[in-house]
């Protein structure tokens, strides 16, 4: 592995590491509904950090997918390109759909943790607003698996453009830097 494709996959890393992070710290620390009282025909939250920590694992799951975009060529794996594989798009393209199902996930469960008010339901009762358990984790997971993605994506896009890099030097060497040997041929002729 050359020290370009341990650098990404350094930076990569701990960019998904951070950003499932704090959307499991998210998660801990979401408005519950035995935290919710009612006071006065509304609902009273408690503050939480689950809305900057939704935002920020959000955030974080952008910024690795533009780090990803960048340093691999973005969409030019996915043409017609000679050294991208079938398996190099295909992991391409999950990264990038585990990218945007996060973003979306992690950014609606930061924006209804923070939601004021409540309704009555058909029964009479007055509910409040709070995030189902599980939505933070699950863009957090998902945040951490488009990160995973997007390395495999780039370390085989990686390996085939190295082998044919390699075997495209080997098939056109430039015969002034290596001459081939042999022995000078006289020819006779005879009149």
């Amino acid at each position: 592995m050359d020290t370009k494709m341990v650098i990404f996959c350094a930076i990569v890393a701990v960019l998904g590491i951070i950003s499932a992070a704090t959307g499991f710290a998210a998660e801990a620390t979401r408005v519950k509904a035995s935290d919710v009282y009612i006071e006065d025909g509304s609902c009273v939250y408690p503050s939480s950090p689950a809305l900057a920590l939704g935002f920020l694992a959000a955030l974080f799951a952008i910024i690795t997918r533009i780090y990803i975009d960048v340093t691999s060529g973005g969409f030019s794996c996915c043409k017609n390109d000679p050294t991208s594989t079938t398996i190099s798009k295909l992991l391409y393209i999950i990264s990038w759909v585990a990218s945007v199902v996060a973003v979306v996930l992690l950014l609606a469960a930061a924006g209804l943790n923070d939601k004021e008010g409540g309704e009555v339901d058909s029964y009479g009762y007055f509910t409040c607003y709070v995030v189902k358990s599980g939505i933070f984790s699950a863009g957090a997971v998902l945040a951490l698996l488009s990160s995973v993605f997007g390395i495999a994506a780039y370390v085989t896009l990686s390996s085939v453009t190295e082998v044919t890099t390699n075997s495209e030097l080997a098939a056109g060497e430039d015969l002034e830097k290596s001459p081939i040997n042999s022995t000078p041929q006289h020819s006779t002729q005879q009149h």
